[in-house]
């Protein structure tokens, strides 16, 4: 199973060195994943490039599939060894037979597709009685706790936050932010049982990450230095990324170390859900 006291978050600096705030919400992601049980059989959905499979299930046998509609991603996944086997496929039409797995997996896909119901509907029908749904999203607080949107929000210009935010909607691609009870309801009408949520990426590391994406190029426009500059692909010739890849895990793993380990108080609200639901018998 995966190991909760691994530094994941030095691991992601490690493989997103060029995006570290990407780095910073995946760690915390796979801090969070990695305190769950995952029976096997595993399918990953919307498995990507392999990357979080790989680093979640790292020292483990292959799971068993992973999936993804997106050819030019699920061309990189081989090369991590994490499947057994891989599939092009959308959501809504899973190449797998009914109660095929024992989980159902996935890390920050189901907030970029835009019919929900079909998804879950297909992974409630690839599980078995008593398989579980493991999903992390974007919270229903995520857009109010972004440094930007606070900002705005707080000096009285709530126009000017809302703005912010469906700004970062546009570049994260994201059609929902669902509360726990939304996703309880969701998975009821497929005949999954909501046995959990959880929110992580507390208030002021939501702040920090939003504030890095500007530091760092990632959003918006992508036109710093170091994104434009010192971590574009055309220099990777010069030789001296491999330098900065280690300067950038060296410095964030520790400014950043009290960032990745906070969880959200009890009570209060993150940037992030963890949400584990589980399939009637």
């Amino acid at each position: 199973m995966p190991d909760p006291t691994r530094d994941y978050l030095a691991l992601l600096l490690s493989q997103y060195w060029f995006a570290p705030p990407v780095a910073l919400w995946r760690a915390i992601e796979l801090r969070v994943l990695a305190a769950e049980s995952f029976p096997r059989p595993i399918l990953d959905l919307g498995c990507g490039d392999g990357l979080i499979a790989e680093v979640l299930f790292q020292d483990e046998p292959p799971i068993e599939a992973g999936f993804d509609p997106w050819l030019d991603q699920l061309r990189q996944a081989p090369r991590t060894g994490a499947y057994q086997s891989l599939h092009q496929a959308l959501g809504e039409a899973m190449p797998y037979r009914n109660e095929s797995f024992a989980t159902v997996l996935s890390n920050s896909v189901l907030e970029h597709i835009p019919d929900l119901a079909p998804v879950l509907t297909e992974a409630a029908r690839v599980l078995r009685p008593g398989g579980r749904l493991i999903v992390t999203v974007p919270s229903d607080a995520f857009r109010r706790l972004l440094a930007g949107y606070r900002q705005r929000a707080d000096a009285g210009d709530a126009q000017g936050a809302e703005a912010y935010a469906a700004q970062v909607d546009r570049w994260l691609e994201h059609h929902r932010y669902l509360s726990p009870e939304a996703w309880r309801r969701a998975l009821s009408e497929v005949g999954l049982v909501l046995k959990r949520t959880a929110y992580y990426v507390p208030a002021p590391v939501v702040e920090t990450w939003d504030r890095a994406n500007t530091t760092y190029g990632v959003f918006p426009g992508r036109g710093t230095p170091f994104y434009r500059w010192l971590a574009s692909p055309r220099f990777r010739k010069l030789g001296y990324q491999r330098w900065l890849r280690g300067w950038i895990v060296r410095i964030l793993r520790r400014q950043w170390r009290e960032a990745y380990q906070m969880d959200v108080a009890e009570a209060e609200v993150g940037g992030g859900l963890l949400i584990v639901g589980e399939k009637v018998d």
